[in-house]
């Protein structure tokens, strides 16, 4: 928010974070339009959210009949992780929308039979990368998935004359990648975050461990973002081998394979332009270009609900199955449409280990602020804060903590560190402390390091209040999932 149209083409963004030019740049349009706000921010995600959908019905369409396209739409209308990014302030509910236009482009345009379909294929293919870094995996699988289809089949004509938008596409992908991809910050540490975490594939597999990786990702990409996996069902606060078949992902894996089979089966041209980008992605994160894990998964969707789709026409014209067709699509489509009703009625359901109380947490204290508070905010608590002091006009002015963690040897040290940050709140009655206890690093930190920190049981929670005692007595707490406030009534004497 801080930055003008200049410095987000040319300056790092904050925290290290990286999002495609053309969502940045629309984002501060409409930041200008309805002001510095949470409706500004989470305009573009929505309207992405809105138009994936609209522009789906077409593509499902082409690619479906009937049943298919109902599910196929139901699925990306009321699974959680598709509502969740429409109004989530970051560029995947618009990396979805431009998989799907790739996808809306190819079918009306694929057919290159005037000079007008070259031009808005070359140019809308081409415009698509600067809004969805991801989009190179579908525009690149398009063309390559054509192009082998077009040289197999021996289709010169319409082969040479397909160069066209994807050499254009080509040349746009090249461009920015040396103007903008190229010159964001080094993520190494990126990279082995996703590492520890196993979310690239691995390539070769070396050990069953490694071919474990497959079957683990791809059945939770069927809870996210698909939402297609049982989670109504609680198997218990223990997690036993049986757990994921109670969460029953029998069903979308025979509709996943059955799709691919039938794909292949009914059109090699369409099998292509579906499969290969999803072999390019793949070899991307066996390559650790490209983790694959919850959010990451998202842009491939469209893929997967064809797939899907497909599978479930190819199945039920099976005269054995014909009689429970009805069944199997509740069956498909009941974990969606529970959670979803779930969230109608308790909000605090919707997607809730995504959820964040920053925003409560802070809206509590600058209810209950008083004239000779201060507010102190934890170091880990900075990122959620600095966000939303731009958004609301709190009647605070907070004092900002400190990470004494690099250059304290161990936790005495840190904690004699910690009290000189105490002492800017000396003259004050009362002071409020806020910080995260789900996410203790810092972006770019090794993980769990430094090892004295990350070892202690203590931190941040009960050593904040431990250290804090000395100096104040707490006479109010609030905790949620993911941020914990405290009131301290200070003892001057002590400070």
């Amino acid at each position: 928010m801080r930055f003008n149209y200049l410095q987000l083409i040319t300056e790092p963004l904050d925290y290290q974070q990286k999002a495609p030019v053309g969502f940045l740049l629309v984002v501060k349009l409409f930041l200008n339009i309805f002001g510095h706000n949470e409706y500004g921010l989470r305009f573009v995600p929505l309207v992405s959210g809105l138009l994936s959908i609209l522009i789906f019905i077409p593509v499902t369409k082409y690619f479906l009949k009937s049943i298919g396209i109902l599910v196929a739409l139901t699925i990306l209308c009321i699974s959680p992780a598709f509502v969740y990014h429409s109004v989530e302030i970051k560029q995947y509910s618009t990396e979805l929308l431009c998989s799907i236009l790739s996808f809306y482009m190819l079918i009306k345009y694929k057919a290159l039979n005037h000079i007008k379909a070259i031009i808005i294929w070359s140019l809308g293919g081409a415009a698509v990368l600067w809004f969805s870094y991801s989009a190179i995996f579908i525009t690149g699988g398009i063309g390559l998935g054509l192009s082998i289809y077009y040289l197999f089949n021996k289709q010169w004509g319409i082969f040479f004359k397909s160069l066209i938008p994807f050499i254009t596409w080509l040349i746009s992908f090249i461009l920015l990648f040396v103007f903008f991809i190229n010159k964001t910050p080094d993520a190494e540490w990126v990279v082995n975050w996703f590492r520890f975490y196993g979310d690239f594939m691995p390539l070769p597999p070396k050990s069953l461990s490694d071919l474990s990786w497959f079957f683990t990702s791809f059945y939770r990409m069927l809870d996210y973002p698909l939402g297609l996996l049982w989670n109504f069902i609680d198997s218990g606060s223990k997690v036993y081998y049986y757990a994921p078949f109670i969460k029953m992902p029998f069903l979308p894996f025979i509709l996943l394979a059955a799709g691919i089979y039938y794909s292949f089966k009914s059109s090699h041209q369409d099998f292509s332009v579906l499969i290969v980008p999803v072999i390019l992605v793949l070899l991307a994160s066996g390559l650790e270009l490209y983790p694959l894990t919850e959010r990451f998964w998202l842009f491939l969707t469209p893929i997967f609900l064809i797939f899907i789709g497909t599978g479930l026409e190819g199945l039920i014209k099976i005269k054995s199955l014909q009689s429970i067709k009805i069944i199997i699509v509740f069956l498909l489509l009941i974990s969606p449409l529970i959670q979803s009703f779930q969230s109608i009625t308790n909000s605090a359901t919707f997607y809730k280990h995504k959820k964040s109380y920053q925003k409560e947490s802070l809206d509590m204290i600058n209810q209950g602020y008083k004239d000779g508070d201060a507010v102190y905010v934890y170091w880990n608590e900075l990122p959620g804060f600095k966000v939303y002091e731009k958004l609301k006009a709190y009647k605070f002015n907070a004092i900002e903590g400190q990470d004494f963690r690099w250059n304290s040897a161990n936790l005495v040290d840190y904690n004699t560190k910690l009290r000189s940050d105490f002492k800017k709140f000396k003259n004050n009655k009362r002071v409020w402390v806020i910080f995260n206890h789900k996410f203790l690093s810092n972006v770019g930190d090794p993980i769990s390091m430094p090892k004295w920190y990350y070892e202690n049981k203590d931190l941040p929670a009960a050593n904040l209040q431990t250290e804090l005692s000395k100096i104040a007595k707490v006479i109010k707490t609030s905790t949620t999932a993911d941020v914990s406030v405290y009131l301290f009534q200070i003892n001057k004497s002590t400070l």
